[in-house]
Formats: structure tokens, C-alpha cells, sequence
């Protein structure tokens, strides 16, 4: 039996649009700096919001203000998620939700996001169903973000599983990177913002675009 690691945004839910937008919006109002889809695949995805803003906010800011700015961003992304109708899970995820929950495989999601989107993620989606709140590992500023390992291999730790025998979920170029360089066992890739072209040339083992080949997705699991 292996350890379920999903990393959440572009994941769990294709909500990378929805980050796009927050972010074209934030510093459209802040510095009238335009960000191209390009550049926010390859700079942006899967990095924590702190080291975003302190990089391109021109001038010097204090950890007050970066939080202040960074909340004002993540309230603009949560309100776009629930005025769109494309706020859901990927195809298939339930279903191998609940197949993972009744072969009692240990599982914990591990992302860049912080403390107020994991509260949103859990209310509007009633992750409880199947994912222990106290096992999550976000942003809470205590460990280097994605591509470093750290956040993977405190998920295992978490779940009580060596990273040796975790599968971890991840669309971004740095998520994967990071999962890669955690020693998990495989690293699969979501084609949902990157091509599996480049998932793979990143360091993904598999690649996928949705859940919905559960009886595949369970053998890569369960399988001895």
C-alpha cells in the first residue's frame, strides 16, 4: 500500500485560471505590471505567495506588508473561484477519493497555499469527507517552498509513510521538481495548465489529465 500526497491547486481543482486572473488583477492595480500566461506558468505556479510578492513589488516592503498584500491577492482569487461555475473538482476525483478512503490508503494534500484558501478549500468542498485538516501541510512560513522537497516529505511524515512509498499529485513545474527531489516513489503529473511533454521532462514518471481511469489509478496504488 503506498501514501497519497496531492499537492491542490491545478490538482485537486483546475483553478490555475482563476489564479491568473487574481494575479493580472493585483498587480495591474498595484504596479501596472502586465503578466503574460507564459511567464505565470514558469515564475508563479506552485510558489509561495511571499516570495512572489517580495520579487516583484518594486519597492522594500516589511513581512507586515507582504501578508497585508498577499491576503488582498488571495481574497481577490477566492471571490473569482465562487463566481465561477468552473470551480470543481477535476473529472474523477471523487470517485477516487472514495476508493482511496475504503481501501484505507493514508493521504494528505501538501500545497503552497496558506492558512485562509486550506479554511475555503475545506468548506466549499467538504474535504473532511476525506482528508484529515491537521495533516495538511500549507504556507505557514515554517519551511521553504516548492521546489525544495521539505513540504512532500513533512506530508509523509504526517501520514506516517516513508516518501519512498508516497505518489504525489502535482501539475506545476516547481511542484514537480519538488516531488521529485523528495525520493517519492512516482511523481504524476496533471496536464491541467503544463503539456506532458513537459510534465515529463520536469521529472514526472506519469501523466494523466483527470482521475477518471480509477481502475488504473488504483493499481498504481495499491499494488504491492
Amino acid at each position: 500500500m503506498r501514501g497519497v500526497i496531492f499537492d491542490f491547486n491545478g490538482t485537486i481543482v483546475f483553478d490555475e485560471k482563476f489564479h491568473f486572473q487574481a494575479w493580472q488583477k493585483f498587480f495591474s492595480e498595484k504596479t501596472g505590471m502586465k503578466i503574460e500566461q507564459e511567464d505565470y506558468q514558469k515564475y508563479f505556479q506552485g510558489v509561495n505567495i511571499d516570495v512572489i510578492i517580495e520579487k516583484y513589488i518594486p519597492q522594500k516592503i516589511g513581512k507586515a506588508e507582504v501578508a497585508e498584500l498577499a491576503e488582498e491577492k488571495e481574497s481577490m482569487y477566492r471571490q473569482i473561484c465562487l463566481e465561477s461555475e468552473d470551480f470543481k473538482f477535476a473529472d474523477g476525483l471523487k470517485e477516487f477519493l472514495d476508493a482511496l478512503k475504503k481501501n484505507h490508503v493514508p493521504m494528505t494534500i501538501a500545497t503552497a497555499a496558506g492558512l485562509k484558501n486550506v479554511k475555503f478549500f475545506f468548506e466549499h468542498f467538504k474535504l473532511d469527507e476525506w482528508f484529515n485538516f491537521e495533516y495538511v501541510v500549507y504556507d505557514d512560513g515554517t519551511l521553504p517552498g516548492k521546489p525544495a522537497p521539505d513540504i512532500f516529505l513533512k506530508a509523509a511524515e504526517v501520514i506516517g509513510v516513508e516518501i519512498s512509498d508516497c505518489i504525489i499529485f502535482e501539475d506545476s513545474r516547481s511542484g514537480i521538481k519538488a516531488a521529485k527531489n523528495s525520493g517519492a516513489y512516482k511523481v504524476i503529473g496533471i496536464t491541467s495548465t503544463l503539456d506532458e511533454k513537459t510534465l515529463l521532462e520536469r521529472g514526472a514518471t506519469n501523466v494523466i489529465s483527470d482521475y477518471t481511469n480509477l481502475n488504473s489509478l488504483l493499481e498504481l496504488v495499491c499494488k504491492d
